[in-house]
C-alpha cells in the first residue's frame, strides 16, 4: 500500500520542482553533488559520502547489464551525476528525464564537462507519460526516484518503454513489513517533506510487477550498506548550520533534519535495489 491516503492523490511536477529549489544547492554542497544514498561495504569501510554514493552508483548501473549500442533511460534524473557515471561506465546511449529544469540543466552541462553528452542527454518529461515509442529502451533505472509516483502507474509506464528481455533497476526505500495506519502516520512527514507519494513491502512490488508483465531478476536489501549515509550528511550540515541558517532560517532546516533522522531509525524501513525484467510469457497471461 501507499502513502497516498495520507499525502494526497495527486503529486504535480511543480511540488518536487519546488522542494528541489529549495534544497538542492545547499544540500549538493554539504551532502555532494550526488544526492542520493551511499553504500559501505561495512563497518571498517571509512570511504567519504562522495565515493560511497560513488559506489552505490556503480552498483545501480552495473545491474542493468549494458554496453555500447544499447538504449537506458533514467527516471528522474535529477542533476544527472549517476546518469553521466552510466553513460561513462558502460558506453551506452543515456536518457535521462526529470521535471525540474534547474537539475536538468545542470545534468546536461556535467554532461559536457565529461565528455559524454554525445550520448548521453536530458529531457524534461513525465515518467508516465514519457515522450518515447513503445519498446525503444533495452534498460531503466531509478535511483531513488521511485517514491515519487504511485508504484503500479511507473512499473506500467516503464515496462511499456522496455525491449522484451530488458531490466528495470530500482534503487529505493521499502517496506519491510505490512503497511499499517501508525507506520504510513509515522512515514507520513517525511514523505510530505520529499513529495513523494508511496511506500510499498517487498511483496507489493513483486505484486505490481506481476501486472506489469515484469519478473523478479533480483532483490538485494542494502539497508545497512547505506546507513551511514545520514549520519554522515548530518555532521556536514551541522559544520556549517550558520550558511544553512542565513540561507534558509532555522526552522526548516530543524524540521526537515527532525524529520529525516526519524526516517532513519524505523527499522521497518530499508533500502533495496531491485531488478526486474520485461517478461513477455507474463504480458501474454496479462492480456489473457
Amino acid at each position: 500500500m501507499s502513502n497516498r491516503a495520507a499525502l494526497g492523490s495527486s503529486l504535480p511536477a511543480t511540488g518536487i520542482e519546488n522542494a528541489y529549489e529549495r534544497f538542492a544547492p545547499l544540500a549538493e554542497k554539504y551532502w555532494g553533488p550526488d544526492l542520493h544514498n551511499g553504500y559501505w561495504f561495512d563497518g571498517a569501510d571509512d570511504s567519504s559520502l562522495e565515493e560511497a554514493t560513488a559506489r552505490l552508483a556503480e552498483l545501480v548501473i552495473d545491474k542493468l547489464r549494458v554496453s555500447s549500442g544499447d538504449r537506458v533511460l533514467d527516471v528522474g534524473c535529477g542533476n544527472g551525476r549517476p546518469t553521466v557515471a552510466a553513460g561513462a561506465r558502460t558506453g551506452a546511449d543515456i536518457t535521462g528525464i526529470d521535471v525540474n529544469r534547474r537539475a536538468l540543466r545542470e545534468a546536461a552541462t556535467h554532461a559536457s564537462s565529461n565528455g559524454v553528452s554525445h550520448y548521453v542527454s536530458f529531457e524534461y518529461a513525465d515518467a508516465l507519460n514519457p515522450p518515447f515509442r513503445t519498446e525503444s529502451f533495452d534498460a531503466v533505472m531509478s535511483v531513488e526516484s521511485s517514491p515519487h509516483f504511485e508504484t503500479g502507474e511507473l512499473l506500467s509506464s516503464m515496462a511499456r518503454l522496455l525491449r522484451p528481455g530488458g531490466l528495470l533497476v530500482l534503487e529505493t526505500p521499502y517496506a519491510r513489513v505490512r503497511m499499517t495506519e501508525r507506520l504510513r502516520a509515522r512515514t507520513a512527514e517525511y514523505y510530505e517533506l520529499i513529495q513523494a507519494v508511496s511506500l510499498d513491502t517487498l511483496q507489493r512490488y513483486f505484486e505490481l510487477a506481476h501486472a506489469a508483465g515484469l519478473a523478479p531478476v533480483e532483490f538485494l536489501d542494502i539497508t545497512e550498506n547505506t546507513a551511514p549515509t545520514w549520519p554522515t550528511a548530518l555532521r556536514r550540515l551541522r559544520d556549517d548550520w550558520g550558511e544553512i541558517e542565513r540561507s534558509l532560517g532555522s526552522e526548516l532546516p530543524e524540521r526537515a533534519i527532525a524529520t529525516t533522522s526519524a526516517w532513519r531509525e524505523l527499522p521497518e524501513l530499508g533500502i533495496m535495489i531491485l531488478t526486474l525484467r520485461r517478461d513477455d510469457a507474463l504480458s501474454a497471461s496479462r492480456g489473457a
